[in-house]
C-alpha cells in the first residue's frame, strides 16, 4: 500500500468518526428537548414595579438607563421587556 493511500484511509476514517460524533450530539440534544429539557440561562422575571417604571419611561420622565437601575437590571434587559410589553 502506498503512503498516499494510507493517508487517505486515515483521513477518511477520522472524517467519518467526526460525522458520527456530531450526529450523536444532535440526536442527544433533540431527545433532551423532546423530554422538555430547556437549554440556556433562565429568564429574569419582570418585577412588580415594572409597570410604574415603564410608564415613567414612556412619558420621558426617566431614561432607559435610569429605569433599568431602578429595577436592578441591565439596560438591554429593560429595553427587551419594553419591546415585549408593547407587543
Amino acid at each position: 500500500m502506498k503512503t498516499e493511500n494510507v493517508m487517505e484511509a486515515v483521513l477518511k476514517y477520522k472524517k467519518e468518526e467526526e460525522e458520527e460524533r456530531k450526529e450523536k450530539i444532535v440526536n442527544g440534544i433533540r431527545a433532551a428537548q423532546d423530554k422538555g429539557i430547556v437549554f440556556g440561562r433562565p429568564r429574569k422575571k419582570i418585577p412588580a414595579q415594572f409597570e410604574v417604571v415603564y410608564e415613567m419611561y414612556v412619558c420621558h420622565r426617566l431614561s432607559s438607563r435610569s429605569a433599568a437601575k431602578m429595577l436592578n437590571v441591565a439596560q438591554s434587559t429593560f429595553l427587551k421587556w419594553c419591546s415585549e410589553h408593547v407587543n
